[in-house]
């Protein structure tokens, strides 16, 4: 019996169902948290008021003890027990005000019954017990607790037959505590049938707060981890713009290594759809399908396919592809519940890859769809090859890099063509406890055979380059004493030097070329572009100055970096790829001075990062990022970002944002956010909310108004509660905000 009710328990754990109205709270052997012992309570998170301690523990007897006022045994051999009656078993404990049965057959218990075992505690007014396996036990006016779980039940009747079925009716079910019950889930008629796996209910009520919020007139739901069909729980949402939203997922447990979800959509002033996801589980890996389906009043069909796979053969081989389609002409599903969104392209992608460590071997066939086709479609894969080795020692780094890539330009009306890529980077190390210095190689060969299409030509070209680096740096460190706490500091001066010098690339296209960045860590990189079309000239010299701070148990506490480019040369090679040596493109003689600083503290952290140009007097960057909590549970997150782009002004950014979560009393937040761009000079994000958060619930309400993708401002009441021990409700904005930083995922606290 106890087999069975502790899978049972086990299985609305993790499911659904509710309080216990009016319980009593001293007959769920309920201690209060300040009747508790200071480890217990260090155990207890913050919202919990206390626990359920289980004081009955197992006999070391292998017998059958039998206690009572009085004790007889008729002439069939049945045994009366009057008046404290109590039977001690090795794993139970059984007691009533009367007790008559026969060992090892059945036990017949009335008034104040209790059994108790590991963990688990059942109370009723009357009992049958069956303890031949081919009765039926039942209890009827039931409670019934799991210390370990907090999950508790109350039943009108809670029985098991021969089969190991578990029968409950008029019962329902709760995770919370008995001073705080918050959610509940009824039912007139529930089984669990403990040998496949499932149960079903008849006449499902979830309550929360009292109030009925879902009615299922039957629901089929899992009693264990194994997969299995049902409906999960729906979400919903109500705008003003949209009306009220419903979905409803369907899982599908096809079978072992198939399953399914079947999730169909409805807003009331847009139309209805359908979203699938089908999973296959295969020996090397995992296969998915996705399509989103929705039929807009106005629009028509709206559609999105997607198929994904990844397959691993073994410790070597790999393989996989991925197919995304839009088929409805730019058109995108209103509501959809899967890894699809709206992109300007859409890939269509193969690969076959080896790798054993040191050695890599990749083979990428790459398409896409652009369903707008006034956009510029990208070069496609051909199909790319990719290969490299690294071997490593004390003293040296040797990389070697090959890459062959057939382009295709699907308009057909630029150019396209092949592209040989051929990089290797030698470098020698030599270190000790105090500094490294590493001098090194770095060559770089390109060869195109390229197509013209406004001129229908043909045309070969090759670039050779060899560049020289030296990195090196020095460390220092000291302790720092504070009364009797030791602290460690660092000091890290870098210098590197990289000449590359000025190749002719007037005939070389632009394929994948793009300028980074300029950063720190950039600072120090030995190429000046992305990708694999510009090899950059330039002949500088980067210093850098590197400080960080450990406490005592060796934890980075802050860390600061400034460093700077001087380039001895003017550069002449750009993106457009118009190189002259007459003509430079950057003659700056140094770059910006580029610092970064964190700290980690007990109460805040900090991330800043500015560029200065010192020449013009000019900041080119400024982000600072700050989460501070100045008391307990008052979070407060700062950011800034101040951005020039100086080939693109539309790039610009100049924002800020402030968002704050303030705890009422212990259980009730309120939270707000409020960013403003001060280009637009206009707010582009406001949002305030209201959180409450106990032992078995969490709920967040939000009013949001944000600017979306499409630059235009959207704005919605979000309401989302996790019934803990049930499941997730309600529909969140896709928008990252600070109600996100709230919800936490659902954890306990935010």
């Amino acid at each position: 019996m106890f087999k069975h009710l502790r899978t049972y328990a086990l299985f609305f754990q993790s499911l659904f169902i509710l309080p216990i109205a009016n319980a009593q709270v001293d007959q769920w052997d309920w201690t209060p948290r300040e009747s508790l012992t200071a480890e217990q309570q260090a155990q207890l998170n913050q919202y919990c008021q206390g626990t359920y301690i289980n004081s009955w523990q197992a006999t070391n007897s292998k017998t059958t003890n039998l206690s009572g006022d009085l004790i007889v045994r008729d002439k069939k051999g049945v045994i009366h027990l009057q008046g404290a009656a109590e039977i001690v078993q090795p794993n139970s404990t059984l007691s009533a005000n009367t007790i008559e049965g026969i060992p090892d057959d059945y036990y017949r218990a009335n008034g104040d019954v209790t059994l108790r075992g590991d963990n688990q505690l059942i109370r009723s007014s009357s009992a049958y017990i069956s303890n031949n396996g081919n009765g039926t036990t039942e209890f009827n006016d039931a409670t019934f607790l799991n210390h370990q779980s907090g999950t508790r039940v109350a039943a009108k009747s809670l029985s098991n037959d021969q089969e190991g079925v578990i029968f409950i009716e008029e019962g329902f079910f709760t995770t919370c505590e008995p001073t705080q019950e918050s959610w509940q889930l009824y039912g007139s008629s529930i089984e669990l049938d403990t040998k496949s796996g499932f149960g079903t209910a008849k006449h499902v009520q979830i309550r929360i707060a009292g109030i009925p919020v879902f009615y299922f007139p039957w629901l089929r739901f899992p009693l264990d981890d194994t997969r299995q069909t049902g409906f999960l729980f729906p979400e919903f949402g109500y705008s003003g713009s949209d009306g009220f939203s419903f979905s409803a997922p369907f899982y599908w447990n096809i079978a072992p290594n198939y399953d399914a979800t079947i999730t169909p959509q409805f807003i009331q002033k847009k139309g209805e759809g359908i979203d699938l996801e089908l999973r296959h589980l295969s020996p090397y890996g995992q296969t998915t399908y996705e399509q989103s389906t929705f039929s807009d009043n106005d629009e028509g069909e709206q559609t999105l396919l997607k198929l994904t796979s990844k397959q691993k053969f073994n410790d070597y081989f790999n393989a996989g592809f991925l197919l995304e389609a839009n088929p409805t002409d730019n058109k995108f599903p209103e509501a959809n519940s899967t890894s699809i969104g709206e992109k300007d392209h859409y890939q269509r992608s193969m690969y076959f890859a080896f790798n054993n460590g040191n050695f890599f071997n990749k083979v990428t066939y790459l398409t896409y769809q652009t369903p707008d086709k006034s956009d510029d479609q990208p070069f496609e894969w051909q199909p790319r090859v990719d290969s490299s080795y690294q071997m490593t020692s004390s003293y040296m780094d040797y990389k070697v890099n090959v890459q062959y890539t057939d382009f295709y330009d699907p308009a057909e009306d630029d150019f396209d063509g092949e592209r040989v890529v051929l990089n290797q980077d030698l470098a020698l190390n030599f270190s000790n406890s105090w500094g490294t210095i590493s001098p090194g190689l770095l060559t770089q060969y390109r060869d195109y055979d390229l197509h013209d299409y406004k001129t229908s030509t043909d045309s070969s070209n090759t670039v050779g380059h060899l560049s020289s680096y030296i990195d090196s740096s020095l460390l220092f460190e000291r302790r720092i004493l504070d009364g009797q706490t030791s602290r460690r500091q660092t000091l890290e001066p870098r210098l590197s030097y990289l000449y590359a010098p000025f190749e002719y690339q007037n005939q070389v296209p632009n394929f994948d070329a793009s300028e980074p960045t300029m950063t720190y860590s950039q600072a120090f990189s030995h190429t000046r572009f992305n990708g694999s079309d510009r090899i950059g000239d330039t002949e500088q010299i980067t210093f850098g100055l590197e400080s960080r701070l450990y406490d005592a148990n060796n934890n980075e506490k802050w860390a600061f970096k400034a460093g700077q480019v001087f380039y001895l040369e003017d550069r002449y090679v750009g993106i457009n790829g118009n190189t002259n040596k007459d003509t430079a493109v950057d003659d700056a003689k140094r770059s910006d001075l580029l610092t970064s600083a964190d700290y980690f503290g007990n109460n805040y952290s900090l991330t800043a990062n500015l560029n200065y140009n010192l020449d013009d007097q000019n900041v080119n960057l400024a982000q600072l990022v700050a989460s501070m909590e100045p008391v307990d549970d008052v979070k407060i997150n700062l950011s800034y970002l101040y951005s020039i782009n100086n080939t693109d002004p539309d790039d610009d950014a100049k924002q800020a944002s402030i968002g704050t979560i303030f705890p009422l009393n212990q259980n009730w937040s309120i939270y707000n956010q409020y960013t403003y761009d001060f280009n637009r000079e206009d707010s582009t994000k406001e949002i305030v909310g209201l959180g409450y958060e106990n032992c078995c619930i969490k709920v967040s309400l939000s009013y949001q108004d944000w600017l979306n993708d499409d630059n235009v401002f959207d704005r919605g009441v979000f309401l989302q509660f996790i019934l803990r021990g049930l499941s997730t409700a309600g529909r969140a904005n896709s928008e990252a905000n600070i109600a996100d930083n709230y919800w936490n995922q659902g954890n306990v606290g935010y």
